[in-house]
């Protein structure tokens, strides 16, 4: 029969390598900047990238604390309510200690993983397992874009692009006008079409 420290080094041997090399964990401070009625979270997908977990689910729970619709604009994520950062800042670091920190070694290597209808939390540096509570998040909305193609809205140029086309802004939503290359002026613009982040429209009479 094998003796305990052989077990246990076979055991230890079969863990995944932790994945971080000594170096201080620490989550983003949230960059927020207020658009409206709306939060947004500029340095989201930073902080997802920093806790590995889905963007999905940090603003998810993040609608669901605050009770507002969240909406995913990788790289950043929108909360329709007006917060403040240190509101934010408290929810992350929250979530992180719920959703991320092992319990008993207090290592941010895990991993959520799920056990028929349980979700573990898994550490992947001391292989302790704690269930976590999966409560029922807001499913974050796509975002909806300001303009509509074939629309035609008034805007104002704000910049010329390298391609000599203007640069204006419908709620943040940066718009590309063919035909208007003079910044300050105010054009009627119709919008051609919409990608992404950006649409592009030509001018209209």
């Amino acid at each position: 029969m094998e003796s305990y420290q052989a077990l246990l080094e076979r055991a230890r041997a079969k863990l995944p390598p932790v994945r971080t090399g000594g170096e201080r964990f620490q989550v983003p401070e949230p960059d927020v900047m207020i658009d409206g009625k709306n939060t947004v979270i500029r340095n989201f997908q930073e902080i997802t990238g920093v806790v590995r977990r889905e963007p999905a689910h940090l603003i998810g729970y993040l609608a669901r604390e605050f009770g507002c619709p969240g909406v995913l604009d990788l790289p950043r994520g929108v909360l329709k309510s007006r917060l403040t950062k240190d509101q934010l800042a408290q929810r992350v670091r929250d979530y992180t200690a719920k959703y991320v920190i092992c319990s008993e070694c207090k290592r941010p290597d895990t991993h959520l993983q799920k056990d028929g209808r349980f979700t573990l939390l898994v550490c992947e540096a001391c292989g302790a397992q704690r269930p976590v509570t999966m409560s029922r998040v807001m499913a974050p909305e796509k975002p909806k874009t300001p303009v509509v193609v074939g629309e035609v809205y008034r805007l104002t140029i704000e910049d010329v692009g390298r391609r000599g086309d203007g640069v204006a802004k419908k709620e943040g939503f940066v718009v590309f006008v063919t035909g208007a290359n003079q910044r300050g002026t105010t054009v009627n613009a119709k919008i051609t079409k919409v990608l992404g982040n950006n649409a592009y429209a030509i001018v209209q009479p």
